[in-house]
């Protein structure tokens, strides 16, 4: 079959194309609303500004396609191979992309609102500017793993209020990304670049922040219990009012961060830097401060019940208020 014969049966009112072969196919602006393609080897063919909404790419190859402007509302791409694919400003609302290889496609400010991306490869993706809002990202136990974002480009991408329980984003480009509200639960975040990204009020319980980058981002009213943050850079962040029980920072960069108000309880701070930190009324209890930079720190008012000094950096600390290890107030 050919380009032709193809829009000829469409235009006939025949809409079943399952498992045909058609690579590198010219269907640039083909309305094709509704076809099934289910099983069709579609590689490389151009499909740009095309009317795709409803159409069946079931478990298809469009692996090099070019489907940038595409219109592909609620689209089934279930299983569908689009590796190194074309999607740039593609809207792909309710789409179905449910175990759908995603590697190196670019999805620059691609719509995905609403779009069901369980179990998606994304590996090394270009996301930047693309909508995720409602998406469906969940990690479903022996159904759907954690979604593969290792290493794609997500910087400026709005994934508010996203699901991305257990999603693996190691060396993932998140800088400026809008994450507010979103669910990071046990997520592999290691050496992520999320610079002067938005994480306010986010999930993180458990999460692997383990060398990220988080200069200038927004952590008001995050949850990091149990989070790992070893050798991450936060100098300067805002971190008040979060709740990070038994997070481990070890030797992790927390100079000149806000962390008023913050539940640090149990939390491992051993060589963590906090010089110049902001820790006014903060609940440090049982925390470990081995060899921890204190250097002009303000703990005033700070909750410090056994808390272990000896080996910390304490010059220029201010205590006015704060309950010391002892039980008493410091004057």
């Amino acid at each position: 079959m050919d380009v032709t014969e193809l829009q000829n049966r469409y235009q006939a009112g025949e809409r079943d194309f399952r498992n045909i072969h058609l690579r590198n196919a010219n269907l640039n602006s083909a309305d094709l609303i509704d076809a099934n393609f289910n099983h069709a080897d579609l590689q490389g063919s151009e499909f740009i500004f095309a009317y795709l909404n409803n159409a069946n790419f079931a478990r298809a190859n469009l692996a090099s396609a070019k489907l940038s402007g595409a219109y592909l509302n609620k689209a089934n791409l279930s299983g569908a191979n689009l590796s190194d694919a074309d999607l740039h400003g593609a809207v792909l609302q309710g789409a179905d992309f449910r175990k759908a290889n995603l590697s190196l496609a670019i999805l620059l400010d691609a719509n995905l609102i609403q779009a069901d991306l369980r179990g998606v490869n994304f590996q090394g993706a270009d996301l930047r500017g693309a909508c995720l809002r409602g998406a469906n990202l969940r990690y479903e136990r022996r159904i759907y793993d954690g979604v593969n974002l290792r290493g794609a480009d997500l910087r400026g991408a709005d994934l508010q209020g996203v699901n991305l329980t257990g999603a693996d984003l190691t060396r993932a480009n998140l800088r400026g990304a809008n994450l507010g509200e979103t669910v990071l639960r046990g997520a592999i975040l290691k050496q992520a670049n999320l610079t002067q990204s938005n994480l306010q009020s986010a999930f993180l319980t458990e999460a692997d922040l383990s060398g990220a980058r988080l200069l200038g981002a927004n952590l008001r009213k995050v949850k990091l219990e149990r989070a790992i943050l070893i050798e991450a850079q936060l100098p300067g962040v805002e971190l008040c009012d979060s709740i990070l029980p038994d997070v481990k920072l070890s030797s992790a960069n927390l100079s000149g961060a806000d962390l008023s108000r913050t539940n640090l309880v149990r939390a491992d701070l051993t060589r963590t830097d906090l010089s110049n930190a902001n820790l006014t009324q903060a609940d440090l209890t049982d925390a470990s401060v081995a060899r921890t930079n204190l250097r002009s720190a303000n703990l005033s008012y700070a909750y410090l019940t056994r808390v272990e000094f000896s080996s910390a950096t304490t010059i220029g600390v201010q205590l006015h208020g704060a309950i010391m290890p002892n039980g008493e107030i410091h004057q």
